[in-house]
């Protein structure tokens, strides 16, 4: 994006040049008029080929010429350091020491963009100083005291119970021009005119964000978040008015308002998230044994508690479902991308009219409950749950899939807490299989079985029985016929639909099954065998995953 600044937002050249002690020398710009903009840090006199040495840049260094050699090479050589030092401007005095300024000083200052300025009559060294520097302090003092005047406007605003979009259009009354909110990569958040229409200020922002030359004058200032990230931008175009430098320092006090204000909702919003997450975990805790207490003053009591975290359900059933951050199984807390995520599911749940309460575990996942029309609902929504984290990853660029653990719809809150246990035990075991959108919790599964033996010596020695001579021959021949084993398992033993799983020719199929056999000493036709083997091949998954 190209970013078209306003004017200087600071006292330059071409505002020194315009004070009185200043006017009254009749200056005359010899060279580097581009520079006029340059801003004027402080000001300087004095005489000699070395003052460049004395200088630290940004003066406006007002000289007679004594001194300056007498030489064309010495004078280009002193504009040349002059200018390696970014002065802002060189002013000489004529009449004193030079009649005129000497063309190989001007020839080399116009070469290095260095302002020149000749004056014709006699100045004040002291009065330019005082008139300079004063006019510096009471700049500066303006714009602290117009920025902490905007401030004070959009906190006393703020205070009184404002949005974002309220300071955005108290900013632009403020400096006269519309203000754009910007979110890094996904457009505007948010814009308030001032007196241009909407049309307008959007057909203006659009030529800004393409860098035309057409495009207003516009400032910009970075909306922080967290330590070191940056949320978006906050623009100023030039639509109404033009720019001024107080409006620099104005939108700079709004962003800092605005960065406290984003940072709030997070907070607040990580709160009601871990709040949610603690009802629903003690719904866990308090209903998963296998005695259910099914009073009906149990369940009025938890749906009002439900319902004091607004989530509001009227009839039909609830859908449990727990979602696990990849990479996040030992950690506490929940990352701020993902939980981004999480905020853009239940926004795009709501907008639908699914009723959602959702919270942070201590572990970071993510416990939900939806509420559905009716339980046939179950598998569309969970298809749509998947599809909805993975569009907000990509676009949030995050990587890595998350593990969706989705438990049967239930009836009631006894029921979905008693679900709702069952699908977050089944996360680190689903975590260790392939990624799938999404893991049915409500039917049984073998690998959840397996998981929770993965630690005994039992498994270990059966695992190791089973496989071993076909680990050991992969190892040795860097071939794959212990993936080829578990395709050919996970297939039933059908070999044309295992071939076209494994991308192989039948026959190359037919020779990995023979060397199979031999390795281990069975025959793959036999199910019994077949069956011993394939609970081997899934239970060193989850093996060698635990190991890791």
């Amino acid at each position: 994006m190209t970013i078209t600044e306003s004017k200087n937002t600071s006292f330059s050249v071409r505002d020194a040049l315009a004070l009185p002690p200043l006017r009254r020398g009749e200056p005359e710009i010899l060279a580097g008029a581009a520079a006029l903009g340059t801003e004027v840090r402080w000001t300087h006199a004095g005489e000699g080929l070395n003052l460049a040495s004395l200088l630290k840049g940004g003066e406006l260094l007002v000289t007679t010429g004594i001194d300056i050699g007498a030489s064309g090479e010495v004078q280009r050589r002193f504009a040349a350091d002059l200018a390696a030092r970014r002065i802002a401007a060189l002013a000489i005095e004529l009449g004193s020491a030079l009649t005129s300024v000497p063309k190989p000083l001007v020839e080399a200052a116009d070469e290095h963009g260095l302002c020149l300025i000749a004056f014709h009559r006699e100045v004040r060294f002291v009065e330019i100083s005082e008139s300079v520097h004063r006019a510096i302090i009471d700049r500066d003092g303006e714009l602290i005291r117009r920025g902490e005047e905007s401030r004070s406007r959009l906190i006393s605003l703020m205070l009184r119970g404002a949005h974002i979009s309220d300071v955005l259009v108290e900013l632009s009354g403020f400096i006269r021009n519309p203000v754009v909110l910007e979110r890094s990569g996904q457009g505007i958040a948010y814009h308030a005119c001032f007196e241009a229409d909407d049309a307008t200020v959007l057909g203006a922002w659009g030529s800004y964000t393409r860098g035309d030359v057409a495009a207003p004058a516009a400032i910009s200032a970075a909306v922080p978040t967290g330590e070191s990230g940056t949320w978006g931008s906050l623009v100023a175009l030039a639509v109404d008015s033009p720019l001024e430098p107080q409006d620099q320092v104005a939108l700079e006090r709004a962003v800092e308002l605005i960065a406290l204000a984003l940072m709030r909702r997070q907070e607040e919003e990580a709160l009601t998230a871990r709040r949610r997450g603690d009802f629903l975990a003690g719904l866990i805790d308090s209903h998963s044994g296998e005695e259910k207490i099914v009073a009906p003053s149990v369940e009025r009591k938890i749906a009002a508690g439900a319902a004091e975290l607004g989530f509001a359900h009227d009839g039909g059933v609830l859908l449990p479902l727990v979602i696990a951050p990849p990479g996040r199984a030992e950690t506490d807390g929940e990352d701020s991308g993902w939980s981004a995520v999480r905020r853009d599911l239940v926004d795009e749940l709501e907008q639908q009219a699914v009723p959602v309460l959702a919270g942070t575990g201590e572990n970071g996942n993510v416990l939900l409950v939806l509420g559905l029309a009716r339980a046939g609902d179950r598998e569309r929504l969970g298809d749509q749950v998947a599809l909805l984290i993975a569009r907000s990853a990509t676009r949030r660029g995050i990587t890595g899939q998350p593990t969706i653990c989705i438990a049967a719809a239930s009836p009631g809150w006894v029921e979905a807490a008693a679900e709702l246990g069952a699908a977050a035990h089944a996360i680190p075991a689903s975590a260790n299989l392939d990624p799938c959108p999404w893991h049915d919790v409500s039917v049984a599964s073998p690998d959840r079985l397996l998981f929770a033996f993965r630690e005994t010596a039992e498994l270990r020695e059966f695992v190791d029985q089973q496989l071993r001579p076909l680990i050991e021959r992969d190892r040795q021949g860097r071939s794959d016929l212990l993936q080829t084993l578990a395709t050919f398992c996970a297939n039933g033993g059908h070999k044309v639909q295992t071939a076209r799983a494994l991308h192989v020719e039948r026959q190359t199929l037919y020779n990995r099954l023979r060397r199979i056999e031999e390795s281990l000493g069975v025959d793959l036709d036999d199910g019994e065998t077949r069956f011993s083997l394939h609970l081997a091949v899934r239970a060193k998954r989850h093996l060698d995953r635990t190991d890791h």
